[in-house]
This record gives C-alpha cells, sequence and structure tokens, in this order.
C-alpha cells in the first residue's frame, strides 16, 4: 500500500516537504507534522476494484467525486483538520467510514493560509481530474467535482469573511437584514469562475476560492452539522 499510494510529509513550521528520513521519530513534534496522499493514487488503486465489483461501468464512465473537509479535537489540547473525498457511485457506502479517503491530514486550526498551502497539491490533482480525467483499464473516466461541509469550513475555503458577517451566503449575496424577507427570490447568483478571477468584486469574500475547480452549485452544505448546533442550542 506505502508503494501504491505514497505519504508526504510536510513541516508546517516551513511549509517544506520532508523525506521519511529526515523525522527523527524520537524528537519530532506531532503538532508540527502534516501529511499528504495524491488522489489521483487513491483513484488509480480503487477504480478497478469498483470496476470488478459492478460499482463502476465503462458504459458510463462518469465517477461523482465528493470532497469533504472538518476540523476535530484529537485531545484535550490538540486539534487535527482531515480532508478526505469519497465516491458517489458507491451508493450503499456513503456513511461508511471505511470509503472515505484521506488525502489531507495535518495538526492545527481550520486557517484559510494553512489550507492554501497544504492542500496544493490535492488541488492539482482535482483541477487535473476535471480537464482530464483518468485512463485505467482500457477506460477513460470523468469526473464531476463536489464539495460539502460544515458552514464555517466552506466559508474558509471560499474566502469568505465568516459566518456572522453582513454578506455571508456561499451561493448568492444575500445581507443579513435580508435573510429573513420571505417575498425575495433568492437562488444561485454566484459563479465560481468569476469569484475566482476577481473576488474583491463579491461582497463578503476577502480571498479567493481555494476549490476554484468546483461549481458553485456543487458545493453543498452538510444540514447534519446544522441540526447538531440547533439541538445543542435548545
Amino acid at each position: 500500500m506505502d508503494q501504491a499510494i505514497k505519504t508526504t510529509y510536510i513541516d508546517l513550521n516551513s511549509y517544506r516537504i520532508l523525506n521519511y528520513s529526515e523525522i527523527d521519530l524520537d524528537t519530532v513534534k506531532i503538532s508540527e507534522i502534516g501529511i499528504q496522499r495524491s488522489a489521483k493514487d487513491i483513484l488509480i488503486y480503487l477504480i478497478p476494484q469498483l470496476k470488478k465489483k459492478g460499482i463502476l461501468h465503462s458504459s458510463n464512465p462518469t465517477i461523482h467525486l465528493r470532497v469533504s473537509g472538518d476540523g476535530r479535537n484529537t485531545g484535550s489540547k490538540i486539534k487535527h483538520v482531515m480532508i478526505t473525498f469519497m465516491i458517489l457511485n458507491d451508493i450503499n457506502n456513503h456513511h461508511h467510514a471505511d470509503h472515505h479517503y484521506t488525502t489531507v491530514l495535518y495538526p492545527g486550526a481550520e486557517k484559510y493560509d494553512i489550507l492554501s498551502f497544504i492542500l496544493k497539491p490535492f488541488l492539482d490533482d482535482l483541477q487535473f481530474l476535471k480537464n482530464n480525467g483518468l485512463d485505467i483499464m482500457g477506460t477513460h473516466w470523468n469526473f464531476k467535482l463536489y464539495f460539502s461541509a460544515n458552514w464555517k469550513f466552506l466559508a474558509i475555503n471560499l474566502g469568505i469573511n465568516c459566518a456572522n458577517s453582513r454578506y455571508f451566503c456561499l451561493w448568492c449575496e444575500c445581507a443579513k437584514e435580508q435573510h429573513s424577507d420571505l417575498n425575495q427570490d433568492w437562488h444561485i447568483s454566484k459563479n465560481m469562475k468569476k469569484i475566482a478571477k476577481d473576488y474583491k468584486s463579491f461582497y463578503g469574500h476577502t480571498n479567493p476560492p481555494i476549490f476554484d475547480m468546483i461549481a458553485i452549485e456543487n458545493i453543498i452544505f452538510d444540514i447534519l452539522h446544522a441540526f447538531l448546533h440547533i439541538t445543542d442550542q435548545l
């Protein structure tokens, strides 16, 4: 497995890629090392198996790939951020943890600067998959990309200020004082290409979007997080 899907280690202090031989396991601080794995390598390993199981078919060579991410507490003082993807064609395993494949894992908080750096190889893979697809076992596989997470994580990766700012919406330019106006016909009005080209012209955007290869229509809010937060408050 280590030969098929290699792991890259990142020094989060110097933003430098490390060779495994450089890591002294006796002195290294886990809080300073992040890891990356190639999405293309994982897919090259997975697709033949999924095709053999009848989940993927050469007659319909479109793979629906969903990216997710979140931060989590792994101790009283340590927090990790994990980025995963899953193949939506595998309908029966949407909620099975073994079928969510980790591409990036690092200790720390969900911050734009760290994410934009450590996600760079993964973003390159996603752009390649969208533009070129993959040729595996005589079949050219095309990819349709989706992005789903809680509001905070989506906002950070889309370069939006924060969820409680005046212009908070991921999909339109609704202002905070307008969100209770039920007479308004709100619809998706943003365009990812336009945001990536000139994010400053859109209200609420303070940084370029990180996942600019995923259409705004394919960015989906994770409703479960909202229900859990509402339940906690109640």
